[in-house]
């Protein structure tokens, strides 16, 4: 018990949230995560900060799929 309540009190830190955000942790830490989430404004914070950076790199990902290539020089 002791080290479900020490899981949540654990921040997460920029690769978990950034794995977080890109869909790409097992299910057991999503839940762990997520639960710490409930009680953490600031792991709240920074998980918008991430959905936010993915997002954008997806975007950014896709215009550069839809763009027309050049040849250089």
């Amino acid at each position: 018990m002791l080290e479900m309540a020490e899981e949540l009190d654990r921040h997460f830190d920029d690769d978990e949230s950034e794995l977080y955000s890109m869909g790409r942790l097992s299910a057991e830490k999503v839940e762990r995560l997520e639960e710490h989430l409930l009680v953490c404004e600031a792991c709240r914070v920074k998980v918008t900060d991430s959905d936010t950076y993915v997002a954008a790199m997806r975007r950014a990902a896709a215009h550069l799929k839809r763009a027309p290539k050049t040849q250089a020089g």
